[in-house]
């Protein structure tokens, strides 16, 4: 198997069990916090020590941090 198609299906492996969704085109920094049900969407990029609460959307293309808190049910989308 290609070392990047194994590489993205162990995350999806890792995703599932954590029960949160990320696209395999957003990025996501070292002491993220990111809640059950939360959904983060293509070109992210989720900054240190950010925390995302339980069922929220982020939309493609947005930059959250460092250092930010989000509460649970809140969707946060580009304009």
């Amino acid at each position: 198997m290609v070392p990047n198609v194994w590489l993205f299906l162990k995350s999806l492996e890792w995703r599932e069990k954590n029960k949160y969704y990320i696209h395999p085109s957003s990025y996501i920094e070292n002491n993220v916090e990111i809640g059950e049900g939360t959904k983060i969407w293509h070109f992210c990029h989720i900054l240190p020590n950010t925390k995302i609460g339980k069922n929220c959307v982020i939309g493609q293309n947005c930059v959250i941090g460092p250092n930010v808190t989000i509460g649970d049910n809140c969707k946060i989308q580009n304009n």
